[in-house]
């Protein structure tokens, strides 16, 4: 891939007897774990090494000689950081993409289109009648308005900017405190928790809409069984016979054991309940978890209710709920908030992807408050 730089990053790049092309390529291969063949010693180099290579090719790059010196380091990122998010744009892009793949969680519930500049941002809905919310990124995140659509509807996609900060880390980067690997994939785990939020907050909205046979409440033991398993055969039934599986927090889903006999499920049953705390599979029907973490440093609230639980129909990307639209061109910006007098500057950095929602609830679901 042919990229323009300045003087400065193409006379790092001869020093080095590399190209544009094999550091993108080292990058992103060490960004998502996998083995490294380097040709020139004829041997697989260990992640140690390959984080070692980057971080020394980042700080010729930024034209940092001793990173001990905070004036030079802070200076070295203005004049030169910008080449550099050039360079690592394109690996931050690949990560993201394959968080997104890797998801169960999102696999499950978003079907994602990818365009290009200038493509159209719609999708086509055939439900004869389906509820139709956007969900409109930004600082109207979890706004939901819902309208009814009858028969067949191309719908438009607005995209609006999704931002992750990443300020503090890349000084971390820089220094040596946190590798490669992490940093550049904990970007990717960001915007995944950003859109599970945001997922998550349709199905909430959505639950008020169900049928009653779809809705149950109560602790999951033999007594409710007969009813929760209701529900489950409910949105088998309700989409053409379709799997089906349940979503929840590893707590949540852990409640399910309550009525089933661990005692007599198969070796691999046991030793996942002893493993992850949920049984996997319940009487046939998978169980996907949705990762929890909390809201805040207070570590008191968690993101996800860990009482809830969703029985989900598996219809191919058509009947999912969540419709994405992404633009998959992740930008690197710098931001400088002038401080007041005798305050320090304060620069930060964003990750910045386009992205864009509609949920369409024309699916029946279930919904479990344990």
């Amino acid at each position: 891939m042919a990229k323009n730089f300045n003087e400065h990053v193409m006379a790092v790049f001869s020093a080095n007897d590399t190209t544009y092309d094999a550091v993108s390529n080292l990058m992103t291969d060490v960004a998502l774990g996998r083995e490294i063949f380097d040709a020139e010693t004829n041997r697989v180099i260990t992640k140690t090494e390959a984080n070692a290579r980057i971080l020394d090719f980042s700080r010729q790059i930024l034209g940092i000689t001793d990173i001990k010196d905070k004036k030079a380091v802070r200076r070295a990122i203005r004049d030169n950081g910008r080449a550099w998010y050039d360079i690592i744009e394109d690996t931050v892009d690949t990560v993201i993409d394959v968080n997104f793949k890797e998801s169960d969680f999102f696999n499950a519930l978003v079907d994602r289109k990818t365009i290009g500049y200038g493509d159209r941002q719609d999708f086509v809905i055939e439900d004869e009648d389906a509820l139709f919310s956007i969900a409109k990124a930004g600082e109207s995140h979890h706004d939901h308005i819902l309208q009814r659509l009858r028969g067949r509807r191309t719908i438009p996609v607005e995209t609006d900017l999704w931002v992750v900060k990443i300020g503090a880390d890349i000084n971390r980067y820089i220094l040596g405190d946190v590798d490669w690997a992490s940093w550049i994939s904990n970007i990717g785990r960001s915007y995944v928790a950003m859109i599970q939020e945001e997922t998550y907050a349709a199905l909430g909205s959505a639950i008020t809409s169900l049928p009653a046979q779809f809705k149950g409440t109560g602790t999951l033991d033999s007594t409710n069984k007969a009813s929760f398993d209701g529900i489950v055969e409910a949105v088998s039934a309700a989409n053409n016979g379709a799997e089906v599986v349940i979503m929840g927090t590893k707590s949540a889903l852990s409640a399910i054991s309550g009525m089933a006999d661990v005692n007599w499920a198969a070796k691999d049953q046991r030793d996942s309940v002893m493993n992850t705390g949920n049984i996997g599979i319940y009487e046939g029907t998978t169980l996907v978890t949705i990762p929890n973490r909390f809201k805040d440093k207070s570590m008191t609230n968690y993101v996800f209710d860990t009482d809830k639980l969703y029985i989900i129909p598996v219809i191919g990307d058509a009947g999912k709920f969540i419709k994405m639209i992404d633009e998959g061109d992740t930008e690197i910006v710098e931001h400088m908030e002038k401080g007041e007098l005798y305050v320090s500057d304060l620069q930060t950095y964003e990750v910045q992807r386009r992205l864009g929602f509609a949920v369409v609830l024309g699916r029946y679901f279930g919904y479990w408050d344990i």
